[in-house]
């Protein structure tokens, strides 16, 4: 973890996740002021997780043919230009509403190469019993970052308009480039297999990240987990979670605020707590990924039946504690139980069936509300959660 390319990966990590939490509020701000139409306000999310999963399938050809290091850099460096570009068509007050979401839809495309690089950058610059420490470590940088954006990124936004805060943007982007470029050359072994594979199809390096799910029982029972948890995770949206506040807690709309800001305290501590106890969670991890199963079901079933806002701060924060944790063990065990060559594949295949998933069960979210309501919506995510704890108990006994 003190090594030069580990310091380097996560400082210019850290100013690329502080600038995209500072963009999408920035960038919801700007559609809003220049259409009024909160319609096109919320196509926003669904078109960068529709960008993500695109990229995230043609994420592995690119992988093959270039180092980890060049790919992260490279995508940290065009999403700089095309910030700056966004910021000059804001600034110029361009009518062309479509040119707005054409940027934002490319910053997001990059985003599917730059995800699963960095993810699979760890493994082969921290050492291997240093891997549950790293992942909280960087999962508290994350979280921190996460909360103090959201918090401070409208504020920030009301202050100096959406130009200035892409503007801002722009400047981490380009501070995160730098620092992701400068990361000390090393060895990688995937990208030996260019030359070996040059006459290879290009669906075969497609299909590959999924071949190896398949093939591997560990990473099949985890993408089974992470595959339901991302269904069930829905009912945290900010759409169901506006209605909840207000149909079942009976709450004004701050509330959603409160609830989402003890969400990601909750996340924070479970990150903290890891980065302490690593070892002990190193240990005992197949125990303490059934306890947490169990733990993020209850606490959306008891959040689901609340109707008391301060006990629904309560249960927000226990749920993020709980799923942070299975979070991070969960991503320890895709690193330590797939080869280094492959990783980089498997991250995009788990991103572009996560990104699918998401916005499929988001667009869905809508009906299933209004044909069973908002608590019933809370108790169906809640029984997805329980029946999860089938493949975790699965994976248990594998380990």
């Amino acid at each position: 973890m003190r090594s030069k390319a580990f310091r380097y990966l996560w400082v210019g990590q850290s100013f690329a996740n502080a600038g995209d939490v500072l963009y999408i509020v920035a960038l919801i701000a700007a559609i809003y002021q220049a259409t009024g139409s909160a319609f096109q306000m919320t196509l926003v999310p669904f078109m960068i997780t529709f960008s993500k999963f695109s990229s995230s399938v043609v994420a592995p050809i690119l992988l093959d043919r270039y180092t980890l290091k060049h790919l992260l850099a490279t995508s940290q460096a065009l999403k700089t230009v095309l910030m700056f570009v966004l910021f000059l068509v804001v600034l110029k007050s361009i009518s062309f509403i479509w040119i707005i979401f054409l940027l934002a839809a490319l910053i997001a495309f990059l985003d599917g190469w730059a995800l699963p690089a960095s993810n699979a950058l760890v493994p082969s610059i921290v050492k291997r019993e240093e891997l549950m420490k790293t992942n909280g470590f960087l999962s508290t940088l994350e979280q921190s970052i996460q909360f103090t954006g959201w918090a401070a990124g409208g504020i920030v936004t009301a202050v100096i308009q959406p130009t200035g805060t892409l503007l801002m943007t722009g400047i981490f982007y380009l501070v995160s480039t730098i620092f992701m470029y400068s990361i000390p050359f090393y060895h990688e072994k995937h990208v030996q297999k260019t030359s070996e594979r040059k006459f290879s199809t290009y669906a075969a390096q497609l299909s590959e990240g999924w071949k190896e799910i398949w093939k591997n029982k560990t990473l099949r029972q985890i993408q089974w987990i992470s595959w339901i948890e991302t269904i069930a995770g829905v009912v945290w949206i900010a759409a169901i979670m506006y209605l909840f506040v207000d149909k079942r807690l009976h709450a004004s709309e701050e509330w959603w605020g409160f609830i989402n800001s003890a969400f990601i305290a909750g996340l924070f501590i479970a990150s903290v707590v890891l980065l302490k106890f690593h070892a002990f969670y190193r240990t005992h991890q197949s125990n303490i990924l059934v306890i947490c199963g169990f733990g993020t079901a209850c606490a959306t079933l008891a959040f689901g039946l609340n109707e008391i806002p301060i006990l629904a701060l309560v249960l927000s924060l226990l749920f993020g504690v709980f799923d942070q944790q299975k979070a991070v063990i969960l991503q320890t065990l895709v690193q330590t139980k797939t080869n280094t060559d492959r990783l980089p594949k498997v991250y995009a295949t788990q991103g572009a069936i996560a990104a699918f998933s998401f916005g499929i069960a988001s667009l869905l979210s809508g009906t299933v509300v209004e044909l069973v309501g908002v608590r019933n919506i809370y108790i169906i995510a809640s029984i997805l959660l329980f029946i999860s704890i089938v493949p975790i108990y699965l994976l248990r006994k594998n380990l």
